[in-house]
């Protein structure tokens, strides 16, 4: 009886502790459509077609939550994971999207885990698209197997600092992400800022970031600069961005696009221009463009149906193909200096 009462207690004092949580929230998008890419091959003009995931947004889901500390102190989780729910999620769910940790207050935020690289957020940012689906830009991993494209996107181990949200538009982060190997050997850390100022119908950020390999020809330097303004009818975006390599090979990428709402949806359209320098005539002359314009039509705040059509254009011996998420062509060598197009159609719900 003893043990029994005990036990309750323990139990009460744990839903005690837990109860002091400000605010814990679940939440996801799930996004799938049927997409249809079509490219040139070895085997000839060949298309790839099915049901797919995260053509508007990246389906996911999470939880995060803050804890109110008192004097302006503050706790904070954030837990999300991708999900691939064309096919049921067959590789597991994880929480790869993003795990971290937080203390918050009036010095800002600091924060600990697996997150997105400062370097990332002005690629997505300042695309139509958000780097989903068939109309994403391509200026996420340029070098491809030229360089090192381990925290294009996220990286692990990360210490990141975040200034107060309270200055007047103006924010930025400085991050670090450790590649935690021996001593002497500085494979995938990471280091990466972004400064900007955003309030009203004016936004422009500019990151950098930097990963290491494991020589100084392997390392991979990451620089981009967005910029938008909302006229209401219409709004506008730049984006320029570089990658370049430890050996100096050099991709730079400009992309000029415009979201612009109309009746209950909106219309997104985007051009970008990809030019390859500092190395062997055949990747100098291996450029490539995209164009891509689609249309969401909102049946509610958290409902959207979606279209979008993109087309890429190779040079010299480039072969770039639209590609999204859940379709790839598998078992074909592409051809080099032809074109590729794809297609999707799909429905975004947000919860």
């Amino acid at each position: 009886m003893k043990k029994s009462l005990l036990a309750l207690a323990a139990f009460g004092l744990f839903a005690g502790a837990a109860s002091a949580q400000s605010t814990v929230t679940l939440f996801g998008i799930v996004d799938a459509g049927y997409a249809r890419l079509s490219a040139k091959t070895t085997a000839g003009s060949k298309t790839v077609q099915g049901i797919t995931n995260s053509g508007l947004n990246s389906s996911r889901l999470g939880f995060r939550g803050v804890e109110d500390l008192g004097g302006g102190l503050k706790a904070g989780f954030w837990l999300e994971g991708q999900l691939t729910n064309d096919d049921g999620n067959a590789a597991g769910l994880n929480f790869q999207r993003r795990s971290t940790v937080s203390l918050m207050g009036n010095f800002g935020e600091v924060r600990l885990g697996r997150d997105f690289t400062a370097s990332f957020w002005n690629l997505t940012v300042y695309d139509p698209f958000g780097t989903n689906g068939v109309g994403t830009n391509l200026s996420i991993g340029m070098l491809g197997a030229a360089g090192n494209g381990t925290n294009a996107v996220r990286s692990n181990n990360t210490l990141g600092y975040f200034l107060p949200g309270d200055l007047g538009g103006f924010s930025g982060q400085v991050q670090i992400g450790f590649g935690e190997q021996l001593s002497g050997v500085k494979t995938n850390n990471y280091f990466g800022f972004r400064f900007g100022y955003a309030a009203g119908p004016i936004s422009a950020h500019l990151a950098y970031g930097k990963t290491e390999g494991a020589t100084d020809s392997l390392d991979a330097k990451y620089t981009n600069f967005g910029a938008s303004y909302d006229f209401g009818m219409v709004k506008p975006m730049l984006l320029i961005a570089q990658e370049k390599s430890g050996s100096g090979l050099k991709v730079a990428a400009v992309e000029i696009g415009a979201v612009a709402p109309v009746g209950q949806g909106e219309i997104r359209a985007a051009y970008s221009r990809y030019n390859q320098s500092n190395g062997t005539a055949a990747w100098n002359s291996a450029d490539y463009n995209k164009f891509a314009v689609g249309y969401g039509y909102n049946l509610s705040k958290r409902t959207q149906l979606y279209g979008t059509y993109a087309r890429v254009s190779n040079k010299g011996s480039q072969s770039k193909v639209v590609a999204n998420n859940g379709l790839a062509f598998t078992g074909a060598t592409i051809l080099g200096g032809k074109n590729a197009s794809g297609v999707e159609f799909g429905i975004r719900h947000i919860f």
